[in-house]
């Protein structure tokens, strides 16, 4: 029995373009129509699952669903271990994943295709800047990405105004508020205020 990519993409919690990008990059196994269509084999979807330490939530059709990921990216090593903590006690059901510098980022994008990206902006190498330009361009790794920027540049009003023109999900100052990042986390990725709030006991 086969999944098509919508199937497969529902069952995941991912967009459709991020299950295509799984299959052309060999994630998971599939063939093709002679339509051109995707097609997943189910025992080689659920290895996939398996092999991506997905989440397995238990319905009346046993869907499986994937962990949202959440990829955080800083070299700033206090906000990052800050921003870790506070996902991890008020965010128990993603899967987050760190890396320190803008080089190692774009590696981990393209790896794990995470469903939002925590970004520093102010970074040596590549910046958080340049980072978001990539993924914004054409053959990008990851199409429609969900991004907020964190950045230290208050002050500097040129970089405040380039990362406005970005068009992406948020921009915090650092020193962060952390109940109002955790806020636009859960809002990017579909959880409701109440559930915050209950969280955080606010």
């Amino acid at each position: 029995m086969y999944l098509t990519t919508g199937e497969a993409a529902k069952r995941c919690g991912v967009k459709l373009n991020t299950i295509k990008n799984w299959i052309r990059n060999g994630d998971i196994s599939a063939i093709q129509t002679p339509g051109g269509h995707w097609r997943i084999p189910q025992a080689s979807f659920a290895l996939f699952m398996k092999k991506f330490n997905a989440h397995v939530r238990q319905s009346n059709n046993d869907v499986l669903v994937a962990k949202k990921r959440i990829l955080v990216i800083d070299d700033d090593i206090s906000a990052h271990e800050l921003v870790l903590a506070a996902l991890d006690m008020y965010c128990p059901n993603y899967e987050v994943h760190s890396a320190y510098d803008g080089y190692s980022g774009l590696i981990e994008i393209g790896r794990l295709q995470p469903d939002l990206i925590l970004l520093d902006i102010m970074m040596p190498d590549i910046n958080g800047l340049e980072i978001i330009h990539r993924l914004k361009a054409k053959n990008t790794p990851l199409p429609n990405a969900n991004i907020i920027a964190i950045t230290a540049a208050s002050d500097r009003r040129l970089v405040v105004n380039r990362i406005h023109k970005t068009n992406i999900e948020g921009v915090f100052f650092k020193p962060l508020n952390i109940k109002a990042l955790i806020h636009s986390v859960q809002s990017v990725l579909e959880y409701t205020d109440k559930t915050v709030d209950a969280g955080l006991g606010i």
